[in-house]
């Protein structure tokens, strides 16, 4: 290879790890939707760590725009809040990768969430449901207080990365003001209902969005995550080969269990009918 054409290849490999490197995440240039963001925390111990999962993957990937600022606008904002084929790969799977940097599976009282957010024009947040279980039922005021939060969070969390790169991430204190990860806690400044799991844990995911045409106090929208053929989509933690992943899947509901009940005294009932059927022949 003479000097010239190592000279080339040589330009061309700076060039590929500039282009990789992403120092901060993105909360969109003009329309304001962001990127998910990982956030987890030990309260006790008071330390945090912020990932952006940094696969060009935003809020309007998930659930769209908002095309619509009026009042008829709300439920087509709501029925449009759907993962489409495109994202879905092989078993369901939407982003599955390792947490880059994750410092906190020593801990023992972690909690995690992820999340994503809009704040340009009506502003419309994505977020886990915490292991609780509970319904956000936030007003229009609290969501859009939360989304605020949300943007102060990632602002400051990006002046605290150390290491640009493809996998950004960092590690945040108290000390740290709104950039620590538990800042916020679990709902947002009690904006909104508990958000966070532990780790192993899984949790659904839910668009919120404030109503249009209506009071601050007016209950906000808030429309669980599912995919183009009615799965829902969940977000979870999992330990593979000693190293903590995130995968954010969907996947077919699993039956209450007041279904199970009712669906096992159906097989009982079938049964004793065949049962019955078998006597009275062989009479």
């Amino acid at each position: 290879m003479n000097f010239k054409l190592k000279t080339l290849v040589a330009a061309l490999a700076l060039s590929a790890v500039a282009t990789s490197a992403n120092a901060a995440i993105s909360a969109g240039t003009s329309n304001g939707n962001s990127e998910l963001v990982f956030s987890a925390w030990d309260s006790t111990a008071g330390v945090g760590y912020t990932y952006d999962l940094n696969w060009n993957k935003f809020l309007n990937d998930f659930v769209g725009i908002d095309q619509a600022a009026s009042a008829a606008g709300n439920p087509v904002l709501a029925a449009n809040a759907v993962v489409q084929s495109s994202m879905i790969g092989a078993g369901g799977v939407i982003f599955d990768d390792v947490l880059t940097g994750f410092n906190l599976a020593g801990s023992s009282n972690v909690q995690w969430n992820l999340g994503a957010f809009d704040n340009f024009g009506r502003t419309r947040l994505l977020m886990t449901q915490g292991d609780a279980g509970l319904p956000f039922a936030s007003t229009n005021n609290q969501v859009k207080a939360s989304v605020t939060g949300f943007t102060g969070y990632v602002s400051q969390a990006n002046s605290l990365v150390t290491v640009p790169a493809e996998d950004t991430f960092n590690t945040s204190v108290v000390a740290d003001g709104q950039g620590y990860a538990g800042l916020l806690n679990n709902g947002f400044n009690n904006n909104l209902a508990d958000t966070t799991n532990v780790l192993g844990g899984t949790s659904f995911m839910y668009f919120l969005a404030p109503t249009t045409l209506a009071s601050s106090a007016a209950q906000a929208i808030q429309q669980q995550l599912f995919s183009f053929d009615g799965r829902e989509i969940v977000a979870k933690t999992y330990l593979q080969n000693d190293v903590w992943r995130l995968q954010i899947a969907a996947v077919q509901a699993v039956p209450e269990p007041e279904t199970n009940a009712m669906m096992l005294a159906g097989l009982g009932l079938m049964g004793f009918i065949a049962r019955r059927r078998r006597n009275n022949l062989a009479k």
